[in-house]
């Protein structure tokens, strides 16, 4: 099934199921000395240590202007939950909360709602499902207990992971910081860029963010051009389904 753009910032996108332990190095050109360890070390070391934070964004979908495709807010305790609020020239027009196993939607401009296990999500629309991973998409960093292949070409490092998702970091060996990552997964393939990093408070984040989506013969863009992100000790994340609302498939 297609991925409707309404979803978009819902899914933005989980990433791999289970991943192996071991590291291990490409045939390929020796990177630069490095180890497979140190290059995520480096990257990781740069991103963001906190366990919350928040981060305000303006939205474009499909290569619509900024100001009218909307505003996300959006909230992330690592390893529990994403919470995400969408508004349009002021409104509150959609909300999402994502856990580890389940995650709920509701569009306030249709009242309707979805609610779900990342399982569903993983059936329907043809992308794993882990938080974890769509943590580390909006917020760049690499889960060193995984395995990969390293290559060091075209002036950057790529961690390459094997098996049925095929997914691949590029890195750049000057600021350790992440440029791109790609994935292709039954017939969907996605690829995440990053732009204008900026060190703020004690990490480094990417305030563009370009995803593109292609199943099949479509392809998709959202762009998000971030104007907030700041760690903090702990946020609020409210969320319910008002009576009236009516389920959607």
């Amino acid at each position: 099934m297609k991925i409707k753009p309404g979803l978009y910032l819902l899914l933005l996108i989980f990433g791999s199921a289970s991943c192996s332990r071991k590291p291990l190095m490409s045939s390929g050109d020796k990177p630069d000395v490095r180890s497979v360890q140190s290059v995520i070390s480096a990257v990781n070391t740069k991103g963001i240590q906190s366990r919350w934070v928040q981060a305000r964004a303006q939205v474009s979908l499909n290569g619509g202007g900024f100001l009218t495709s909307g505003t996300a807010s959006i909230r992330s305790c690592k390893d529990s939950l994403i919470w995400i609020s969408v508004s349009k020239l002021g409104f509150e027009v959609a909300r999402g909360i994502i856990l580890a196993d389940s995650a709920f939607w509701i569009n306030s401009l249709e009242n309707t709602y979805w609610k779900g296990s990342t399982a569903e999500l993983n059936k329907k629309y043809r992308v794993p499902a882990r938080l974890g991973d769509l943590q580390s998409f909006i917020f760049p960093a690499i889960d060193p207990t995984c395995e990969y292949a390293l290559e060091n070409k075209d002036q950057a490092w790529w961690l390459s992971q094997p098996g049925q998702l095929q997914r691949r970091y590029e890195i750049s060996p000057l600021s350790h910081l992440i440029q791109s990552i790609s994935l292709s997964h039954e017939g969907t393939d996605l690829k995440f860029r990053y732009g204008d990093y900026k060190a703020t408070e004690n990490f480094w984040f990417p305030y563009e963010q370009t995803l593109y989506i292609r199943q099949n013969e479509d392809l998709h863009e959202t762009r998000l051009k971030f104007n907030q992100v700041q760690a903090a000790q702990y946020l609020q994340t409210p969320f319910h389904i008002p009576s009236g609302f009516t389920p959607v498939d």
